[in-house]
C-alpha cells in the first residue's frame, strides 16, 4: 500500500508536457503611427536697442503680437532727444537756406561770366556752391539719423517675445526696448520616444489652444537626448508658419502601411532586454525573436521576425520559454 501510495505521488508531481495551445499569426496591414510633445523655440531673437537716450513716450504692441516689417514698436521722446531734434531741425534750415543763396550766386556767376565776372569770382562761387551743398546734406542726413532713432520699427516680419521698458521710462543709448523673433526663424522641438520617422518624414504639429493644425517636416535629430530620455527632433515648417516662440501642441505622425502580422499579446515574451515569440512548428517549439509594435486591442502587432501563419504559443508561453531553466541554472556554492 505504501509503495502505491508513494508512486501515486510521484505522478503527481512530475509535470505533464500537454499540447501547446497555438493560434496562426495573422497577417495585417500596419501603417506606423506616433505622436509627441512639441514645442516652438527661437532661433534667433532680434532685440531692438534704443540708439540714443531717450524716454518711452509710446509702446503701440504687446508681447505675442505679430507685426509687420517696417511697423513702429516704439516711440521715443523726452527733453534731450526732443531737444536735438529742436535743433537738428533748424540746422537743416539753415544749411537749406545756404545752400540756396549759393546756387543763386553759382546761376548769376554763369551768368554774367565773362563780360562782368572774371574767373576767379566764378570758382568761389562754384566753391561755396560745393560747401553748401555738403552742409546740406551732413544736416539732413544728422536729422534723418535723429528722427529715425526717435521711433523703433520692425525691420521684418516678426513676433513680439517681450517688453524690457514701460511707457515714461528713461533710458540710456542701447538699452535693450523689445525682443522680437524673426518669421521663418523658429523651428519645433519635439520630444520622442521610440524609433523616430526617417528624415524628411511630414507630420502635423497641432497647437495647444486648439489652433489650427500646420503640416511639419522632420529636418534631423538632434545629438544631445532631452532630460527625461526622450530623443529630441527638428521639425521645420512646410509652409511659412505663424506660429511664434514658447507656443506648445502635439506632433503626429502617420507612416506608409506596410505588412505585418497580429499575435494575442500573451504570446510575446520578454527576456533580456529583447522580444520573442514561442512558434510551434513541426512538433517543435522555437524561440523566434520578434519587433513588436503597437497593442491593437488584445493583440500586438509584430512589425519584424515573423511571418503570417506561422503558429504561435499564445498560453502559458512564459512558462514553456523557460522549460529548461532548472536543467540550465547553476546554484551558487
Amino acid at each position: 500500500m505504501f509503495w502505491w501510495r508513494a508512486g501515486l505521488l510521484m505522478a503527481l508531481a512530475t509535470p505533464v508536457m500537454a499540447t501547446p495551445v497555438t493560434l496562426p499569426a495573422r497577417a495585417l496591414n500596419y501603417q506606423p503611427q506616433a505622436r509627441a510633445w512639441a514645442r516652438v523655440e527661437a532661433t534667433a531673437p532680434l532685440v531692438l536697442h534704443a540708439a540714443t537716450a531717450a524716454r518711452v513716450v509710446r509702446l503701440p504692441v504687446v508681447p505675442g503680437q505679430t507685426v509687420a516689417a517696417g511697423q513702429v514698436l516704439a516711440v521715443l521722446g523726452g527733453p534731450q532727444l526732443d531737444g536735438e531734434l529742436a535743433t537738428a531741425r533748424a540746422q537743416a534750415q539753415a544749411a537749406q537756406q545756404v545752400l540756396a543763396a549759393a546756387t543763386r550766386s553759382m546761376a548769376s556767376a554763369q551768368r554774367t561770366y565773362p563780360l562782368t565776372t572774371n574767373r576767379q569770382a566764378l570758382e568761389a562761387a562754384r566753391t561755396a556752391l560745393d560747401t553748401a551743398q555738403g552742409h546740406a546734406v551732413a544736416a539732413r542726413a544728422n536729422l534723418a539719423t535723429l528722427q529715425a532713432q526717435a521711433a523703433l520699427s520692425s525691420p521684418t516680419g516678426a513676433t513680439v517675445a517681450s517688453i524690457a521698458v514701460a511707457s515714461g521710462t528713461d533710458v540710456q543709448a542701447g538699452a535693450p526696448v523689445l525682443t522680437l523673433v524673426p518669421r521663418g526663424r523658429s523651428w519645433l522641438r519635439a520630444e520622442w520616444f521610440g524609433t523616430p520617422p526617417p528624415a524628411g518624414s511630414v507630420g502635423r504639429f497641432t497647437p495647444s489652444d486648439d489652433g489650427a493644425s500646420v503640416p511639419v517636416r522632420l529636418v534631423a535629430e538632434l545629438p544631445a537626448r532631452a532630460g527625461n530620455g526622450a530623443r529630441v527632433l527638428d521639425f521645420a515648417p512646410v509652409d511659412p508658419a505663424a506660429w511664434q516662440a514658447g507656443e506648445t501642441g502635439e506632433v503626429s505622425w502617420r507612416g506608409r502601411a506596410e505588412p505585418a502580422v497580429a499575435v494575442p499579446a500573451q504570446a510575446i515574451i520578454l527576456d533580456a532586454g529583447k522580444w520573442y515569440v514561442l512558434t510551434a512548428v513541426g512538433g517543435k517549439l522555437a524561440a523566434r525573436a520578434v519587433t513588436p509594435g503597437p497593442a491593437q486591442g488584445s493583440d500586438v502587432v509584430v512589425t519584424a521576425g515573423l511571418q503570417p501563419g506561422v503558429p504561435v504559443v499564445v498560453r502559458d508561453a512564459y512558462l514553456l520559454y523557460h522549460r529548461d531553466f532548472a536543467a540550465q541554472y547553476t546554484p551558487p556554492d
